[in-house]
């Protein structure tokens, strides 16, 4: 095991971040898909704490795609949490407020 390649993320044939390059994901893509393939395998990490995080990314990727549909060219992707004006339909967009903070992520 290596801090460069640690061993809960040599779970298969194929490294998780040689997954994330080929398939050519974003940042949030990217780590819903780390926090998935190593969830319950980190010491020190639940299956459930990596499925939350994976959520949270997964809650902020759906949130900024909402809000770049809504409000498109109002602001660069995902710059904001919140909309700018009260006409937008804020109900379906609250559902994906993230329970986890973000500061709690490991890298």
């Amino acid at each position: 095991m290596s801090k460069i390649s640690p061993n809960h993320y040599q779970q298969g044939s194929i490294e998780v971040w040689d997954f994330i390059v080929d398939q050519q994901l974003g940042y949030l893509e990217g780590n819903i898909v780390k926090y998935i393939s190593r969830a319950g395998k980190k010491d020190n990490e639940s299956r459930l704490d990596d499925l939350l995080k994976a959520q949270a990314y997964i809650h902020k990727a759906v949130s900024t795609e909402l809000t770049n549909v809504i409000l498109p060219n109002t602001r660069p992707n995902g710059s904001s949490d919140s909309f700018p004006n009260s006409n937008v339909p804020t109900d379906c967009y609250d559902e994906y407020n993230s329970p986890y903070d973000a500061a709690m992520f490991d890298r």
